[in-house]
C-alpha cells in the first residue's frame, strides 16, 4: 500500500517512520509536511528508494484532499487535533484513503467518531487514537474486558511501578506533552457515569482494586479512553482515565491546577512551571508554602508507604460473577524503552501493518478497541517490549473474585 505520513519528519512521526520501515509495513512512503527542506533532509538520512518527501499544509484541506487522492492510507502526527484532527479525516473520507492517528483529546475524538457514517459510505477505516494513551491503553482494557465478560466499571492508569522509575521516565518526550497535560488537569473534563458521558472534575481521587496488589489509589484525569470504551462495551456503566504517581507528584499537579483554575493562569504558563519542577527540579517558582506541600506529600509516602501498578500503563476491569464481584487487571510484562515517543508511535505502526496485512476490516470511524484484535496486535507488538520476564505471556492479566 502507499501510505502518507502527515508530519513524518516531526518528532513523533519519525519513530512512526522508522518503525513502519522495520515492520516493512508499506511499498511506498511519503514523509509529508509544511517544512519540506527538513522533510527533504529526513528522507535523505533514510536512504531508502521507496520513500519520499512532499511539502503538505494541513491548513489548506482542499489541497490535502487532492494529495490524498494519491494514496491507500494516511498517518497523520500532526497536533494539535483540535486543530486538525477533523480536518484531515474529513479530507481522507473525501479522497476515499485509510486514516490513522494518534489523537489523544477527548473532544476531537468524539468529533471524529460522529463521522462513522461518512467514513462507512467511503468504504474507508479510520482508527481514532491508535498510539500508547489511547492505543495500547484501550486494548488491554479489551483483554480485562474481556476475562470479566460483562463488566460495570472499567479503568485505565498511567503510573509507575515506584517513585525512582516515575523519575526515570520524565524524558524530553514528556517535556512536550506537558502543555496537553496541565490541559487534560484543569478545568472540566469528560467522564462516563451513570452509563452517559458527564463533566467531571480532573485529579479526583477514587480507589482501586488491583488483583494481587490490593487497593490502590488514583486520581482522574482528561483522555479519550472514558469516551470511546463504553461505545464499544455496552455493559460499562462508569469508565475513567487515572494516574497512579507518587503523593508528591499529584501534590505538584494540585497546585498547577489551582493555577490555572483559580488564579487565572495560563495552560502555556502552568506548563511551564509544571516542566522546571518536574523535569529541572527547580522550585524557585513556588512560594514557600506550596514547596512544603510537595516535602510533606514525599515524607508521608515515605513514612506509611504506597502502593502501585508495577507497570507504566494498566486497564482493571471489575463487574459481577455469579453474584459475586469480579475483578481483572491487565498491562505489559516490561515496557518500550525510549521514552515518549516510541511508546506512542510504535503502537501505531504496528496497526498500520495490521490494516495492510487484512487484520483489521471494519469500516468507519472508530477507536482501536472496536476494529483491532488486541491478541494479535500484541503479537506484533511483543518484539519491541523489553520484557520484566521473557518466560511470561506479553500480557500480564491477573484475576480475583471475591
Amino acid at each position: 500500500m502507499k501510505v502518507i505520513a502527515l508530519g513524518g519528519c516531526g518528532h513523533m512521526g519519525r519513530h512512526f517512520v522508522e518503525t513502519a520501515i522495520q515492520l516493512q509495513a508499506f511499498s511506498w512512503l511519503t514523509v509529508a509536511d509544511r517544512n519540506a527542506e527538513e522533510a527533504l533532509r529526513y528522507v535523505a538520512s533514510l536512504g531508502r528508494s521507496n520513500i519520499d518527501a512532499l511539502q503538505v499544509d494541513a491548513r489548506n484541506p482542499e489541497a490535502l484532499t487532492r494529495v490524498l487522492r494519491n494514496y491507500d492510507v494516511v498517518v497523520s502526527t500532526i497536533g494539535p487535533y483540535y486543530l486538525f484532527g477533523t480536518t484531515v479525516l474529513q479530507c481522507a473520507i473525501d479522497a476515499g484513503c485509510h486514516y490513522i492517528d494518534i489523537c489523544d483529546d477527548p473532544e476531537p475524538t468524539l468529533a471524529m467518531l460522529d463521522l462513522d457514517a461518512r467514513a462507512q459510505a467511503a468504504n474507508i477505516t479510520a482508527i481514532v487514537g491508535m498510539g500508547a494513551s489511547p492505543g495500547v491503553a484501550n486494548l488491554l482494557a479489551s483483554k480485562a474486558i474481556r476475562q470479566v465478560g460483562a463488566p460495570h466499571r472499567v479503568v485505565t492508569t498511567w503510573g509507575s511501578a515506584s517513585r525512582a522509575k516515575e523519575a526515570a521516565s520524565h524524558d524530553t518526550d514528556m517535556g512536550a506533552a506537558l502543555d496537553h497535560w496541565v490541559e487534560q488537569l484543569t478545568g472540566n473534563i469528560p467522564v462516563f457515569r451513570g452509563g452517559r458521558i458527564a463533566s467531571g472534575l480532573p485529579l479526583t481521587e477514587i480507589d482501586l482494586l488491583v488483583p494481587g496488589i490490593g487497593a490502590v489509589r488514583a486520581h482522574t484525569v482528561g483522555h479519550p479512553e472514558p469516551v470511546t470504551l463504553p461505545t464499544t462495551f455496552a455493559s460499562i456503566r462508569e469508565c475513567a482515565n487515572a494516574m497512579v504517581f507518587s503523593n508528591s507528584l499529584i501534590s505538584l499537579l494540585k497546585l498547577i491546577q489551582a493555577r490555572v483554575d483559580q488564579r487565572g493562569h495560563s495552560v502555556s504558563q502552568a506548563a511551564s512551571e509544571l516542566r522546571k519542577v518536574a523535569l529541572n527540579n527547580d522550585l524557585s517558582g513556588l512560594s514557600l508554602g506550596e514547596s512544603l506541600s510537595l516535602l510533606v506529600g514525599s515524607a508521608k509516602e515515605s513514612l506509611f508507604g504506597r502502593r502501585y501498578i508495577p507497570a507504566e500503563m494498566s486497564a482493571i476491569a471489575e463487574g459481577l460473577s455469579q453474584g459475586r464481584r469480579h475483578v481483572c487487571s491487565a498491562w505489559i510484562n516490561g515496557e518500550i524503552p525510549g521514552g515518549m515517543g516510541p511508546n506512542t508511535c510504535i503502537p501505531t505502526a504496528v496497526a498500520l501493518l495490521m490494516l495492510v496485512q487484512g487484520k483489521i476490516s471494519r469500516k468507519g470511524a472508530f477507536a482501536p478497541e472496536a476494529g483491532i484484535d488486541a491478541d494479535q496486535f500484541f503479537t506484533l507488538l511483543q518484539p519491541f517490549i523489553k520484557a520484566e520476564d521473557t518466560q511470561q505471556p506479553v500480557i500480564t492479566l491477573r484475576e480475583v473474585v471475591l
